[in-house]
């Protein structure tokens, strides 16, 4: 069985009370707790569509945005793109598809890049997860840039650090980028008060998450898919 768990996003200025939506991620239920799925990318269109059509149901009014994560191999497959595409029409949220960082030696760059513009052709919004890292690089980005919307910059990646100044090149960089480019930019895995404070001084974004101003947890009232 599985099941989303979300993490809260906020705007960077506004109030860390109240969250504009969530990032999801999954969780499947083995021996009496929720924990990762072994492989993600055996996670069907169908079980995703299942999940997302629950969730967006359950959200209250106040929520803007979700957004959750596909393997390479899956975002290059036309049918999760349709997936996408209907629940995109339930609802007036806003799905951000997040591209994940890990390679996968059957994808080809050009592959991602089709489909990244298959998503753009039907206005569905794509962030580039934890960009920077992985298989996400300079490269990779650049190659998706007009078909994409978001960019996300993760903090925890670059962990163990004294101060976000410790990293101040790579930030800066993907600052830049979204300002650049015109993307949105959101920076996840703030985990204490300074972390907030130089984000909101320094690096001007749309979105942030993390520990501090919320850890992923077990959303209320959401369905689950077999």
């Amino acid at each position: 069985m599985l099941k989303f768990y979300g993490q809260p996003k906020f705007r960077p200025n506004g109030d860390t009370q109240a969250p504009i939506g969530y990032e999801l991620f999954i969780r499947e239920y083995q021996n009496n707790q929720w924990c990762l799925p072994q492989d993600f990318c055996a996670i069907t269109a169908t079980q995703i569509q299942h999940l997302l059509s629950e969730t967006v149901q359950a959200m209250p009014n106040n929520i803007e945005l979700l957004s959750f994560n596909l393997e390479q191999i899956q975002f290059i497959d036309p049918i999760f793109c349709d997936v996408v595409t209907s629940v995109q029409e339930q609802t007036d949220i806003q799905l951000f598809t997040e591209l994940t960082e890990r390679t996968d030696p059957r994808v080809t760059l050009n592959q991602l890049a089709r489909a990244a513009k298959r998503f753009n052709d039907r206005d569905l919004f794509v962030c580039i997860d934890d960009v920077g890292t992985g298989d996400n690089t300079p490269e990779l980005v650049l190659k998706l840039d007009d078909y994409i919307d978001e960019y996300k910059f993760a903090l925890q990646n670059f962990r163990p650090f004294n101060h976000i100044s410790d990293i101040e090149s790579h930030v800066s960089y993907w600052s830049q980028m979204a300002q650049t480019h015109d993307k949105m930019l959101a920076i996840e895995g703030i985990e204490n008060a300074e972390d907030l404070e130089t984000v909101r001084t320094k690096y001007p974004c749309d979105v942030i998450q993390g520990y501090y101003t919320g850890k992923p947890a077990l959303l209320p009232a959401v369905g689950t898919a077999g």
